[in-house]
């Protein structure tokens, strides 16, 4: 790791990555000279607009033919890379290009990931034109042996088609892999049994199918603690730079960062720390916090832990399963130290240093008429529908089978959150139930379907809850097709599809019919079913509501290709929560009309991060004034202070924080304080000799020293008033830095 120097209490130093070069020299051609075996399409126009056509600056170009309904273009680029930015062009000299496309990769040709921009879309731009090249910059690197690009919209006009040239960028990517399956451990023992460090570089990608477990686990015996771990599908670090029980000192801090990260795709994670400046980043989310407590140094005992395996102390965490890469820890390779089986790696069995996938082959549903028509067996007197789903959307059409004789149809869906069961029967009343709760909730889902004459059982998440059972009298004989996640347009035949429930949005996998499981590649290879609209080998649900994208705490709600924001309670209003409702002073109530004295909530800031706060407004004719109560309104006995040991006295705005008040005084033209004292047989100040048996003293202080940069001055009273003694002379300190009073 190379960092630059930077003083404590600036910004983070600048660390240049362990595992390639810097982004701006990692933008080599990849595509330009691979083989025309490197090239793979759905389908070809004919022999000239083959897929090996497809180079950027090529003479021709790839394309599908007008008969393929779900074209794609896929390259095998020989080994893994580091891809940051693709470029397209239309075929060459032609009316042929592509102006939306989506782009896939992955590992291997049967998994994909969708490269997912900014705000959620995986809606690529692509060209305007054949000739001219549409660049787009990935907005975080990833790693890719494959790609797939699925055209979207192309160019119409005079005759055009779809019409590819393409080039990615990139550079060489050594990849060390480590598989754990949640019994295994790989212990890094620190040189000298122990770790100082003031700054850290931690690096470390993975993927996963499981929702919870320990990735990372080091502390010492002073409290300090380093811990990265999975929780329902999120990230969580949590680092302390020591704490004291003395001084009353907790420096645990908790950071989290990305959504559904149990998708067995790879997310990239980093850990930047100078210092109490920690930067956590997983994949394009940076969380950037400051260490709890007072210290910098990160003190760590003898090891670190990855995967941890029957750790006693952390009971509630499970052990991590899945795959690990290229783990760097202040750059030191972990994965290559371990293969190499160096001394200060320590691992109880033997690991294995490949990443074997689960192929579940998910399958997405992403159009408005997306469906899936698979075979079931037909006239069997049982039926047996088991699959798993996930989803933000609150309804749509989960599955749909009508039975053999006419008699009726079975109907599962999603209605708010839940799993509703319909059977409907001829000449009778339709029978409906419903099972589980917030199903909707993006995490994967398992529905358990098992039905004969009259009884039907309906089983949510396997071991979550008791069955819904349904006794009521009907007839089970399968028919011969099932449709997934909605029906199809064209919809002719005797044994139809029929549903008033939207299509569904969202991902589905390892599906079941008679216990049998789905192979769709072979189904739809021989025809034996149809689909459309939909993407084969990934689930490309995304998080919009991660990072929220609602300011001032406004609550997120998603659907599969939108978000809204809900303000209520918040103060603000519009589409994100940013215009705030109410005025910024009492004066702005005043100029809108409002003439009468009373309680408002102003937000000096307006749109900016303070929330607003309520204060008493009191109404002139000419001018308003804007009046903060405050805690000390009753007096305090304060017995034998001095220079050394002043008296400090804490003034608590009500409903308002110190930097609200500030934010209100840069927006005022003249502000004041009021403070009482009174003082009884005691010597004030420099009065030589003179004791005083009663004194009332009224102060109004002009805050003047509230600067526009937010920063704030010690400011003096104006004037003291004695009661019942002789003429004197006194000064009194308000300062005004953190709401606090001096008095000596």
């Amino acid at each position: 790791m190379l960092c630059s120097e930077n003083s404590y209490g600036s910004q983070l130093p600048l660390c240049l990555s362990f595992l390639s070069p810097l982004p701006g020299e990692c933008v080599d051609p990849l595509v330009s000279g691979l083989y025309a075996s490197s090239f793979l399409a759905s389908s070809r126009y004919n022999f000239l607009y083959s897929a090996n056509f497809a180079k950027l600056y090529g003479s021709s170009g790839w394309s599908p033919s007008p008969r393929d309904r779900q074209p794609w273009l896929q390259v095998d680029l020989g080994r893994k890379y580091r891809l940051v930015a693709i470029a397209t062009q239309g075929t060459f000299n032609s009316y042929d290009w592509v102006t939306k496309y989506t782009l896939l990769y992955g590992d291997r040709p049967d998994s994909w990931t969708p490269y997912i921009m900014k705000g959620g879309n995986s809606t690529m731009p692509g060209n305007w034109n054949y000739y001219q090249v549409k660049r787009n910059v990935f907005h975080y690197a990833f790693t890719a042996k494959h790609i797939r690009l699925l055209p979207l919209a192309w160019n119409t006009e005079n005759g055009g088609k779809i019409g590819v040239r393409l080039e990615l960028f990139g550079c060489s990517y050594d990849s060390y892999v480590l598989q754990y399956n949640g019994d295994d451990s790989v212990v890094y023992m620190y040189p000298g049994d122990r770790s100082r460090t003031l700054q850290d570089h931690i690096a470390i990608n993975f993927k996963t199918l499981e929702q919870d477990g320990l990735l990372l686990h080091s502390e010492g015996v002073q409290g300090d603690l380093f811990t990265l771990e999975l929780k329902k599908g999120r990230l969580y670090l949590h680092i302390s730079l020591g704490s004291s029980t003395v001084h009353k000192v907790d420096g645990r801090t908790t950071l989290t960062a990305g959504n559904i990260l149990d998708d067995q795709h790879w997310h990239y994670v980093t850990i930047k720390r100078y210092g109490r400046q920690v930067n956590f980043t997983v994949d394009s989310q940076t969380v950037t916090a400051i260490c709890n407590g007072e210290f910098t140094h990160l003190d760590l005992d003898k090891q670190v832990h990855g995967a941890l395996h029957n750790m006693p102390h952390l009971p509630t965490t499970p052990n991590f399963r899945g795959c690990l890469e290229n783990v760097f820890i202040n750059g030191i390779n972990i994965i290559d130290m371990a293969q190499r089986e160096e001394p200060e790696i320590r691992i109880p069995r033997k690991m294995h240093y490949a990443c074997r996938d689960i192929l579940l082959k998910p399958m997405t549903f992403a159009g408005p008429n997306n469906y899936l028509q698979v075979p079931g067996f037909f006239r069997r007197p049982r039926m047996f529908v088991k699959f798993k789903f996930r989803s933000w959307d609150y309804t749509g059409l989960l599955m749909f089978t009508r039975f053999a004789d006419d008699l009726g149809a079975l109907e599962l869906g999603l209605s708010e959150g839940q799993v509703n069961v319909t059977i409907f029967q001829p000449n009778k009343k339709k029978l409906q139930f419903a099972a589980g709760y917030r199903l909707n909730d993006g995490y994967w889902h398992t529905v358990d379907l098992a039905a004969r004459d009259n009884l039907l059982t309906l089983t949510i998440d396997e071991e979550e809850g008791s069955p819904l059972k349904i006794t009521n009298p009907f007839t089970i004989r399968t028919g011969d097709r099932y449709f997934f996640g909605g029906c199809p347009k064209t919809n002719n035949t005797i044994r139809k599809c029929e549903t008033k429930l939207n299509h569904f949005h969202g991902c589905m996998q390892q599906i079941y019919i008679d216990n049998e499981q789905l192979d769709i590649d072979i189904i739809l290879q021989r025809q034996w079913g149809r689909y459309a609209e939909l993407l084969l080998g990934t689930c490309g649900i995304t998080d919009r509501c991660t990072p929220n994208p609602c300011e001032h705490e406004g609550r997120c709600i998603q659907s599969w290709d939108d978000f809204i924001c809900i303000c209520e309670n918040t103060g603000y209003k519009g589409e994100v929560c940013h215009m705030s409702v109410y005025k910024e002073s009492c004066e702005a109530y005043r100029l809108d009309g409002k003439y009468w004295s009373g309680n408002y909530t102003i937000d000096p800031d307006l749109s900016g991060p303070l929330k607003p706060f309520e204060v008493w407004c009191k109404m002139k004719s000419y001018k308003a004034w804007t009046v903060i109560m405050h805690d000390r309104v009753s007096g305090t006995k304060v017995t034998g202070s001095s220079i050394d040991q002043p008296f400090i006295g804490e003034v608590n705005y009500w409903n308002a924080s110190w930097d609200s008040v500030t934010a209100l005084a840069n927006t005022s033209m003249y502000c004041e304080q009021w403070i009482d004292y009174s003082c009884y047989k005691s010597r004030l100040l420099n009065t030589p000799n003179l004791l005083v048996t009663g004194l009332v003293a009224t102060m109004r202080v002009t805050i003047t020293g509230v600067e526009r940069s937010g920063r704030s001055r010690s400011v003096a009273a104006l004037s003291t008033k004695p009661a019942l003694t002789p003429s004197f002379s006194a000064t009194v300190m308000l300062t005004t830095d953190s709401g606090k009073i001096g008095i000596i």
